[in-house]
Protein backbone atom coordinates (compact mmCIF):
# COMPACT_ATOMS: atom_id res chain seq x y z
CA UNK A 1 0.00 0.00 0.00
CA UNK A 2 2.84 2.35 0.86
CA UNK A 3 4.54 1.64 -2.49
CA UNK A 4 1.25 2.15 -4.32
CA UNK A 5 0.79 5.47 -2.53
CA UNK A 6 4.33 6.59 -3.34
CA UNK A 7 3.63 5.96 -7.03
CA UNK A 8 0.63 8.31 -6.86
CA UNK A 9 2.57 11.21 -5.31
CA UNK A 10 5.87 12.76 -6.38
CA UNK A 11 8.72 13.88 -4.15
CA UNK A 12 7.62 17.54 -4.14
CA UNK A 13 4.27 16.54 -2.64
CA UNK A 14 6.03 14.40 -0.04
CA UNK A 15 8.29 17.34 0.81
CA UNK A 16 5.27 19.55 1.48
CA UNK A 17 3.60 16.83 3.55
CA UNK A 18 6.74 16.08 5.60
CA UNK A 19 7.38 19.76 6.18
CA UNK A 20 3.77 20.17 7.27
CA UNK A 21 4.20 17.40 9.85
CA UNK A 22 7.41 18.71 11.43
CA UNK A 23 6.38 22.37 11.49
CA UNK A 24 2.91 21.62 12.85
CA UNK A 25 4.40 19.47 15.62
CA UNK A 26 6.44 22.47 16.75
CA UNK A 27 3.46 24.77 16.16
CA UNK A 28 1.28 22.78 18.55
CA UNK A 29 4.06 22.76 21.13
CA UNK A 30 3.83 26.54 21.24
CA UNK A 31 0.88 28.42 19.76
CA UNK A 32 -1.99 26.83 21.77
CA UNK A 33 -0.28 27.93 24.99
CA UNK A 34 0.29 31.53 23.92
CA UNK A 35 -2.88 32.81 25.60
CA UNK A 36 -1.99 31.05 28.85
CA UNK A 37 1.58 32.38 28.69
CA UNK A 38 0.48 35.96 28.04
CA UNK A 39 -1.98 36.00 30.94
CA UNK A 40 0.05 34.03 33.49
CA UNK A 41 3.64 35.08 32.69
CA UNK A 42 3.29 38.46 31.00
CA UNK A 43 0.24 39.42 33.09
CA UNK A 44 -1.81 40.69 30.17
CA UNK A 45 -5.56 40.87 30.64
CA UNK A 46 -7.72 38.18 29.06
CA UNK A 47 -8.97 40.76 26.55
CA UNK A 48 -5.47 41.87 25.46
CA UNK A 49 -4.40 38.24 25.13
CA UNK A 50 -7.47 37.69 22.96
CA UNK A 51 -6.44 40.64 20.79
CA UNK A 52 -2.98 39.11 20.27
CA UNK A 53 -4.61 35.86 19.17
CA UNK A 54 -7.08 37.66 16.91
CA UNK A 55 -4.58 39.84 15.03
CA UNK A 56 -3.17 36.76 13.29
CA UNK A 57 -6.38 35.68 11.53
CA UNK A 58 -7.36 39.34 10.96
CA UNK A 59 -4.21 39.95 8.93
CA UNK A 60 -4.74 36.57 7.30
CA UNK A 61 -8.21 37.63 6.17
CA UNK A 62 -7.09 41.07 4.95
CA UNK A 63 -4.21 39.72 2.87
CA UNK A 64 -5.50 36.27 1.82
CA UNK A 65 -6.70 37.49 -1.59
CA UNK A 66 -3.33 39.15 -2.13
CA UNK A 67 -1.50 35.97 -1.12
CA UNK A 68 -3.66 33.89 -3.45
CA UNK A 69 -3.00 36.29 -6.34
CA UNK A 70 0.75 36.01 -5.70
CA UNK A 71 0.44 32.23 -5.94
CA UNK A 72 -1.02 32.67 -9.43
CA UNK A 73 1.53 35.29 -10.56
CA UNK A 74 4.90 34.32 -9.03
CA UNK A 75 6.89 31.07 -9.29
CA UNK A 76 5.49 28.81 -6.60
CA UNK A 77 8.88 27.27 -5.81
CA UNK A 78 10.20 30.68 -4.77
CA UNK A 79 7.24 31.43 -2.49
CA UNK A 80 7.38 28.11 -0.67
CA UNK A 81 11.18 28.31 -0.29
CA UNK A 82 11.64 31.94 0.82
CA UNK A 83 8.58 32.56 2.99
CA UNK A 84 9.31 29.75 5.53
CA UNK A 85 12.77 31.21 6.17
CA UNK A 86 11.30 34.66 6.92
CA UNK A 87 8.49 33.06 8.89
CA UNK A 88 10.89 31.00 10.99
CA UNK A 89 12.89 34.13 11.86
CA UNK A 90 9.70 35.78 13.10
CA UNK A 91 8.89 32.81 15.32
CA UNK A 92 12.33 33.01 16.92
CA UNK A 93 11.68 36.68 17.72
CA UNK A 94 8.66 35.63 19.82
CA UNK A 95 11.13 34.30 22.40
CA UNK A 96 12.65 37.76 22.81
CA UNK A 97 9.38 39.74 22.74
CA UNK A 98 8.22 41.59 25.82
CA UNK A 99 4.95 43.46 26.11
CA UNK A 100 1.65 43.70 24.29
CA UNK A 101 2.81 45.79 21.24
CA UNK A 102 5.65 43.37 20.41
CA UNK A 103 3.42 40.29 20.59
CA UNK A 104 0.71 42.05 18.60
CA UNK A 105 3.16 43.00 15.83
CA UNK A 106 4.82 39.59 15.65
CA UNK A 107 1.53 37.70 15.56
CA UNK A 108 0.29 40.06 12.84
CA UNK A 109 3.40 39.36 10.73
CA UNK A 110 2.87 35.67 11.46
CA UNK A 111 -0.58 36.00 9.86
CA UNK A 112 0.91 37.78 6.83
CA UNK A 113 3.38 34.96 6.21
CA UNK A 114 0.55 32.45 6.52
CA UNK A 115 -1.52 34.41 3.96
CA UNK A 116 1.25 34.19 1.39
CA UNK A 117 2.46 30.65 2.08
CA UNK A 118 -0.77 28.64 2.50
CA UNK A 119 -2.39 29.25 -0.91
CA UNK A 120 0.95 28.61 -2.61
CA UNK A 121 1.50 25.29 -0.80
CA UNK A 122 -2.09 24.16 -1.47
CA UNK A 123 -1.72 25.07 -5.13
CA UNK A 124 1.47 23.02 -5.28
CA UNK A 125 -0.40 20.01 -3.90
CA UNK A 126 -3.16 20.52 -6.47
CA UNK A 127 -0.85 21.20 -9.43
CA UNK A 128 1.59 18.38 -8.65
CA UNK A 129 -1.17 15.79 -8.17
CA UNK A 130 -3.51 14.13 -10.65
CA UNK A 131 -7.17 15.16 -10.17
CA UNK A 132 -8.24 11.71 -9.01
CA UNK A 133 -5.65 11.80 -6.20
CA UNK A 134 -6.27 15.33 -4.90
CA UNK A 135 -8.83 14.41 -2.24
CA UNK A 136 -6.33 11.84 -0.92
CA UNK A 137 -3.52 14.42 -0.91
CA UNK A 138 -5.52 17.02 0.98
CA UNK A 139 -6.46 14.36 3.52
CA UNK A 140 -2.82 13.31 3.87
CA UNK A 141 -2.00 16.96 4.52
CA UNK A 142 -4.70 16.98 7.18
CA UNK A 143 -3.23 13.78 8.65
CA UNK A 144 0.20 15.43 8.87
CA UNK A 145 -1.35 18.41 10.65
CA UNK A 146 -3.07 16.18 13.17
CA UNK A 147 0.00 14.05 13.81
CA UNK A 148 1.66 17.33 14.74
CA UNK A 149 -1.34 18.27 16.85
CA UNK A 150 -1.02 14.96 18.70
CA UNK A 151 2.73 15.06 19.32
CA UNK A 152 3.11 18.81 19.96
CA UNK A 153 1.09 19.07 23.19
CA UNK A 154 2.58 15.79 24.47
CA UNK A 155 6.10 17.09 23.94
CA UNK A 156 5.17 20.39 25.57
CA UNK A 157 3.73 18.54 28.56
CA UNK A 158 6.68 16.13 28.75
CA UNK A 159 9.25 18.94 28.83
CA UNK A 160 7.02 21.34 30.81
CA UNK A 161 7.20 23.97 28.07
CA UNK A 162 3.71 25.44 28.43
CA UNK A 163 4.96 28.41 30.48
CA UNK A 164 7.90 29.36 28.26
CA UNK A 165 8.25 30.59 24.69
CA UNK A 166 11.29 28.43 23.94
CA UNK A 167 9.13 26.16 21.71
CA UNK A 168 8.86 29.17 19.39
CA UNK A 169 12.62 28.92 18.84
CA UNK A 170 12.23 25.25 17.89
CA UNK A 171 9.34 26.20 15.63
CA UNK A 172 11.39 28.91 13.94
CA UNK A 173 14.36 26.63 13.31
CA UNK A 174 12.12 23.96 11.77
CA UNK A 175 10.48 26.48 9.44
CA UNK A 176 13.89 27.70 8.29
CA UNK A 177 15.00 24.10 7.64
CA UNK A 178 11.71 23.52 5.80
CA UNK A 179 12.46 26.45 3.49
CA UNK A 180 15.98 25.19 2.83
CA UNK A 181 14.74 21.66 2.05
CA UNK A 182 12.11 23.06 -0.32
CA UNK A 183 14.82 24.81 -2.35
CA UNK A 184 16.45 21.40 -2.86
CA UNK A 185 13.29 19.50 -3.83
CA UNK A 186 12.00 22.15 -6.21
CA UNK A 187 15.27 23.16 -7.82
CA UNK A 188 14.38 21.43 -11.11
CA UNK A 189 10.92 22.96 -11.30
CA UNK A 190 8.30 20.49 -12.53
CA UNK A 191 4.68 21.03 -13.38
CA UNK A 192 4.43 24.15 -11.25
CA UNK A 193 6.95 26.07 -13.35
CA UNK A 194 5.15 25.32 -16.59
CA UNK A 195 1.87 26.57 -15.21
CA UNK A 196 3.05 30.01 -14.12
CA UNK A 197 3.58 31.83 -17.37
CA UNK A 198 0.21 31.06 -18.88
CA UNK A 199 -1.94 31.38 -15.78
CA UNK A 200 -3.01 33.94 -13.30
CA UNK A 201 -1.53 37.05 -14.91
CA UNK A 202 -4.83 38.83 -14.35
CA UNK A 203 -5.48 37.08 -11.07
CA UNK A 204 -6.24 40.24 -9.10
CA UNK A 205 -8.67 41.31 -11.84
CA UNK A 206 -10.42 37.97 -11.45
CA UNK A 207 -11.52 38.98 -7.97
CA UNK A 208 -14.52 40.35 -9.86
CA UNK A 209 -15.40 36.84 -11.00
CA UNK A 210 -15.25 35.61 -7.42
CA UNK A 211 -17.64 38.37 -6.38
CA UNK A 212 -20.17 36.84 -8.78
CA UNK A 213 -19.57 33.27 -7.61
CA UNK A 214 -22.42 33.15 -5.10
CA UNK A 215 -21.87 29.47 -4.33
CA UNK A 216 -18.31 30.15 -3.24
CA UNK A 217 -19.21 33.32 -1.33
CA UNK A 218 -22.07 31.68 0.59
CA UNK A 219 -19.82 28.72 1.37
CA UNK A 220 -17.13 31.04 2.76
CA UNK A 221 -19.69 32.98 4.81
CA UNK A 222 -21.09 29.80 6.34
CA UNK A 223 -17.69 28.29 7.01
CA UNK A 224 -16.60 31.49 8.77
CA UNK A 225 -19.10 30.60 11.51
CA UNK A 226 -17.61 27.11 11.72
CA UNK A 227 -14.16 28.65 12.13
CA UNK A 228 -15.59 31.02 14.74
CA UNK A 229 -16.46 27.93 16.77
CA UNK A 230 -13.17 26.21 15.93
CA UNK A 231 -11.15 29.21 17.17
CA UNK A 232 -12.58 28.83 20.66
CA UNK A 233 -10.38 25.78 21.30
CA UNK A 234 -7.17 27.84 21.39
CA UNK A 235 -8.79 30.89 22.97
CA UNK A 236 -11.89 30.72 25.16
CA UNK A 237 -11.64 27.02 26.04
CA UNK A 238 -7.97 27.26 27.06
CA UNK A 239 -8.61 30.38 29.18
CA UNK A 240 -11.70 28.86 30.78
CA UNK A 241 -9.99 25.58 31.70
CA UNK A 242 -6.91 27.40 32.98
CA UNK A 243 -8.91 29.84 35.17
CA UNK A 244 -11.91 27.87 36.45
CA UNK A 245 -11.83 26.64 40.03
CA UNK A 246 -14.18 23.77 39.18
CA UNK A 247 -11.29 21.68 37.80
CA UNK A 248 -8.19 20.80 39.80
CA UNK A 249 -5.62 21.28 37.01
CA UNK A 250 -7.26 22.92 34.05
CA UNK A 251 -4.01 23.68 32.21
CA UNK A 252 -3.05 20.00 32.27
CA UNK A 253 -6.57 19.05 31.20
CA UNK A 254 -6.18 21.39 28.25
CA UNK A 255 -3.01 19.57 27.16
CA UNK A 256 -4.88 16.27 27.45
CA UNK A 257 -7.81 17.38 25.30
CA UNK A 258 -5.48 18.84 22.66
CA UNK A 259 -3.81 15.46 22.28
CA UNK A 260 -7.17 13.66 22.44
CA UNK A 261 -8.36 15.99 19.67
CA UNK A 262 -5.62 14.66 17.41
CA UNK A 263 -6.12 11.03 18.54
CA UNK A 264 -9.82 11.10 17.63
CA UNK A 265 -9.10 12.62 14.23
CA UNK A 266 -6.20 10.29 13.42
CA UNK A 267 -8.14 7.21 14.53
CA UNK A 268 -11.31 8.12 12.68
CA UNK A 269 -10.09 10.07 9.66
CA UNK A 270 -9.85 7.47 6.91
CA UNK A 271 -12.82 5.46 8.18
CA UNK A 272 -14.89 8.63 8.12
CA UNK A 273 -13.46 9.54 4.71
CA UNK A 274 -14.66 6.21 3.30
CA UNK A 275 -18.03 6.66 4.98
CA UNK A 276 -18.62 10.14 3.55
CA UNK A 277 -17.05 9.45 0.14
CA UNK A 278 -20.49 9.31 -1.50
CA UNK A 279 -21.88 12.31 0.37
CA UNK A 280 -22.39 15.61 -1.32
CA UNK A 281 -19.46 17.76 -0.06
CA UNK A 282 -21.83 20.54 0.99
CA UNK A 283 -23.57 18.09 3.32
CA UNK A 284 -20.20 17.18 4.83
CA UNK A 285 -19.29 20.76 5.72
CA UNK A 286 -22.86 21.39 6.96
CA UNK A 287 -22.56 18.43 9.35
CA UNK A 288 -19.19 19.76 10.51
CA UNK A 289 -20.76 23.09 11.45
CA UNK A 290 -23.53 21.48 13.48
CA UNK A 291 -21.15 19.14 15.32
CA UNK A 292 -18.82 21.98 16.35
CA UNK A 293 -21.81 24.03 17.53
CA UNK A 294 -23.24 21.08 19.49
CA UNK A 295 -19.91 20.37 21.21
CA UNK A 296 -20.15 23.57 23.28
CA UNK A 297 -23.35 22.30 24.89
CA UNK A 298 -21.21 20.05 27.11
CA UNK A 299 -19.93 23.17 28.88
CA UNK A 300 -23.46 24.06 29.97
CA UNK A 301 -23.71 20.75 31.84
CA UNK A 302 -22.53 20.40 35.46
CA UNK A 303 -18.74 20.77 35.55
CA UNK A 304 -16.78 17.52 35.83
CA UNK A 305 -13.50 16.11 34.46
CA UNK A 306 -15.60 14.18 31.92
CA UNK A 307 -17.10 17.35 30.45
CA UNK A 308 -14.01 18.54 28.50
CA UNK A 309 -13.45 15.01 27.20
CA UNK A 310 -16.98 14.74 25.78
CA UNK A 311 -16.63 18.22 24.34
CA UNK A 312 -13.41 17.41 22.49
CA UNK A 313 -14.74 14.15 21.00
CA UNK A 314 -17.74 15.86 19.36
CA UNK A 315 -15.65 18.93 18.49
CA UNK A 316 -13.01 16.72 16.85
CA UNK A 317 -15.56 14.96 14.67
CA UNK A 318 -16.77 18.35 13.45
CA UNK A 319 -13.21 19.48 12.80
CA UNK A 320 -12.49 16.21 11.00
CA UNK A 321 -15.29 16.79 8.51
CA UNK A 322 -13.93 20.26 7.72
CA UNK A 323 -10.42 18.93 7.23
CA UNK A 324 -11.61 15.98 5.15
CA UNK A 325 -13.55 18.03 2.64
CA UNK A 326 -13.21 21.82 2.73
CA UNK A 327 -9.87 22.27 0.88
CA UNK A 328 -10.84 19.62 -1.66
CA UNK A 329 -14.21 21.33 -2.15
CA UNK A 330 -12.47 24.65 -2.84
CA UNK A 331 -10.19 22.84 -5.30
CA UNK A 332 -13.23 21.43 -7.12
CA UNK A 333 -15.05 24.75 -7.22
CA UNK A 334 -12.07 26.72 -8.53
CA UNK A 335 -11.12 27.07 -12.21
CA UNK A 336 -7.64 25.83 -13.11
CA UNK A 337 -6.40 29.32 -14.01
CA UNK A 338 -7.22 30.81 -10.60
CA UNK A 339 -6.63 28.06 -8.06
CA UNK A 340 -4.20 30.17 -6.06
CA UNK A 341 -6.71 33.01 -5.87
CA UNK A 342 -9.51 30.68 -4.76
CA UNK A 343 -7.29 29.00 -2.17
CA UNK A 344 -6.24 32.43 -0.97
CA UNK A 345 -9.79 33.76 -0.78
CA UNK A 346 -10.87 30.59 1.04
CA UNK A 347 -8.90 32.02 3.96
CA UNK A 348 -11.69 34.60 4.32
CA UNK A 349 -13.31 32.00 6.57
CA UNK A 350 -10.72 33.06 9.14
CA UNK A 351 -12.85 36.16 9.78
CA UNK A 352 -14.56 33.83 12.24
CA UNK A 353 -11.20 33.04 13.81
CA UNK A 354 -10.51 36.77 14.04
CA UNK A 355 -13.56 37.65 16.09
CA UNK A 356 -13.86 34.30 17.89
CA UNK A 357 -11.16 34.79 20.55
CA UNK A 358 -12.12 38.44 21.13
CA UNK A 359 -15.82 37.67 21.54
CA UNK A 360 -15.09 34.61 23.64
CA UNK A 361 -12.75 36.60 25.89
CA UNK A 362 -15.37 39.36 26.11
CA UNK A 363 -18.03 36.84 27.19
CA UNK A 364 -15.67 35.36 29.79
CA UNK A 365 -14.97 38.85 31.08
CA UNK A 366 -18.67 39.72 31.13
CA UNK A 367 -20.02 36.58 32.78
CA UNK A 368 -16.89 35.25 34.50
CA UNK A 369 -15.22 31.86 34.27
CA UNK A 370 -17.57 30.44 36.87
CA UNK A 371 -20.60 31.05 34.60
CA UNK A 372 -19.97 28.88 31.54
CA UNK A 373 -23.63 28.46 30.56
CA UNK A 374 -24.20 31.88 28.91
CA UNK A 375 -20.64 31.97 27.54
CA UNK A 376 -20.68 28.64 25.72
CA UNK A 377 -24.41 28.71 25.02
CA UNK A 378 -23.94 31.91 23.00
CA UNK A 379 -20.82 30.56 21.31
CA UNK A 380 -22.68 27.42 20.24
CA UNK A 381 -25.64 29.41 18.94
CA UNK A 382 -23.45 31.77 16.91
CA UNK A 383 -21.55 28.85 15.40
CA UNK A 384 -24.77 27.09 14.35
CA UNK A 385 -25.90 30.19 12.42
CA UNK A 386 -23.45 29.19 9.69
CA UNK A 387 -25.59 26.15 8.82
CA UNK A 388 -28.15 28.36 7.06
CA UNK A 389 -25.48 29.94 4.85
CA UNK A 390 -23.93 26.59 3.92
CA UNK A 391 -27.42 25.37 3.06
CA UNK A 392 -27.80 28.46 0.86
CA UNK A 393 -24.55 27.61 -0.94
CA UNK A 394 -25.85 24.11 -1.60
CA UNK A 395 -29.11 25.54 -2.97
CA UNK A 396 -27.27 27.96 -5.28
CA UNK A 397 -25.05 25.13 -6.47
CA UNK A 398 -28.09 23.02 -7.37
CA UNK A 399 -29.51 25.93 -9.35
CA UNK A 400 -26.21 26.40 -11.16
CA UNK A 401 -25.75 22.74 -12.07
CA UNK A 402 -29.32 22.56 -13.39
CA UNK A 403 -28.68 25.47 -15.76
CA UNK A 404 -26.90 24.34 -18.96
CA UNK A 405 -25.59 27.84 -19.59
CA UNK A 406 -23.97 28.05 -16.19
CA UNK A 407 -22.62 24.53 -16.52
CA UNK A 408 -20.79 25.58 -19.66
CA UNK A 409 -19.36 28.64 -17.92
CA UNK A 410 -18.30 26.92 -14.71
CA UNK A 411 -17.21 23.35 -15.46
CA UNK A 412 -14.93 23.36 -12.42
CA UNK A 413 -17.92 23.83 -10.14
CA UNK A 414 -19.56 20.56 -11.09
CA UNK A 415 -19.40 18.37 -8.03
CA UNK A 416 -20.83 14.94 -7.87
Amino acid sequence: MGFHLSRKLNRRVWNILAGTFFTRTALFMSVPYLAIFLTSQKHLSIFLAGCVLSINPLVNVLFSGFGGALADRLPLHKIIAVVPIIWGSLFILFYYADGFPAFLLLNGLNGLCYSIFEPASKKVLSTETLPENRLLVFNLRYTAINLGCFLGPLLSLMFNMKLTLFPYVILGVLYILYGVSTQFFFRHGGRIHASIASRGIGSLKNLGAIRKDYVFLLLLAGMSFSFFGYSQLNGTVSQYLNATSALADGARMYSVILSLNAVVILAAQFAVLRWISKWNPFHVVLASNLLIAASFLFFVLPVSPLMPLLFIIVFSLGELLIGARFDALVDELSPESNKGLYFGCSEFVKIGTTFGPMLGAGLLGLYGVESPVPVFGLIGGITAAGAALIGGARFQHLRKTRSPELMDEEPAALIR
